[in-house]
């Protein structure tokens, strides 16, 4: 697990074990809320135990910014600890979440002991400010990447927590292509911000959001020109192979190469609803 600070309050940790994943916390002289877990059991663990060490309070919230388990699979072990999370969020956990859970533990022993929570603190219309120790956590609906996905702006530090509303790769395979572009306008519109904390991947400094996030919109709209393309030229799912990630503007190299797995897997999954009628 890799540590940095991107504020004076603000720490991020990224998961050496699955496709440098991050988590976040903000400290204040009145505690310490976390968002997002890591995905294994014993990456969260170091980093609530140096949480703890700060001698800065105890850890008081836990948000989830969305169901996934590489970003929820560590909140069990938050005892005492008060989750919080949209109420699609809340939803979705047990609906989609806990089959996902069973799946990941037959293949990975280290997620056994794994069990899902659920927010015990949720909201639903509009969004939800958490005021805590001088500090305004102001959590905002994005969907896109899922339709449950949530943002986390800290207004003082001028820090958006965007888990993977940014991303290397916009990845819409659970979610909405159109909703992901609203989103990721939504943020360039409506933030001022000094960093991003990328969902997956290095943390965005300011000179780099508006080309990367940029970036992301033209990818989502080259992907469905390419996609629309075959489709009217009857070329079937084997010509799906010839539109590779570079030719939507983005690169393969990214998170070790698991962005070109996206890639693909946003392809066919965009086919397959073009083909239904979902033009989404």
């Amino acid at each position: 697990m890799r540590r940095e600070r991107v504020s004076n309050d603000i720490y991020v940790f990224t998961s050496d074990l699955y496709a440098q994943v991050t988590a976040s916390a903000v400290v204040t002289r009145e505690g310490i809320t976390v968002i997002d877990t890591l995905p294994f059991p014993e990456e969260t663990r170091s980093m609530i135990e140096f949480l703890e060490g700060l001698g800065r309070g105890s850890i008081r919230y836990l948000i989830n910014t969305h169901w996934h388990g590489d970003h929820t699979y560590g909140a069990f072990l938050f005892e005492g600890v008060q989750l919080v999370g949209h109420q699609l969020c809340a939803d979705a956990l047990p609906e989609l979440g806990a089959s996902v859970l069973e799946e990941s533990q037959e293949t990975s022993s280290e997620l056994e002991e794994v069990e899902l929570r659920v927010p015990d603190i949720t909201f639903d219309e509009g969004d939800m400010l958490l005021h805590l120790g001088g500090k305004s956590l102001q959590m905002v609906l994005t969907p896109g990447h899922t339709h449950d996905s949530t943002v986390v702006y800290v207004k003082e530090d001028k820090v958006l927590l965007a888990a993977d509303t940014v991303m290397p790769l916009p990845y819409f395979v659970w979610g909405s292509r159109e909703q992901f572009i609203a989103s990721l306008e939504r943020v360039l519109v409506e933030f001022n911000m000094d960093s991003i904390v990328q969902g997956h991947g290095e943390v965005l400094l300011r000179g780099e959001i508006q080309a990367t996030i940029q970036s992301s919109i033209r990818y989502l709209e080259v992907l469905y020109n390419k996609v629309m393309r075959v489709i009217e030229d009857d070329g079937g799912i084997e010509a799906l192979q010839n539109i590779d990630i570079e030719s939507c503007g983005k690169s393969r190299i990214p998170l070790n190469g698991l962005v070109q797995d996206l890639h693909e897997a946003n392809v066919y999954a965009l086919y397959q609803r073009m083909t239904d009628g979902d033009q989404s």
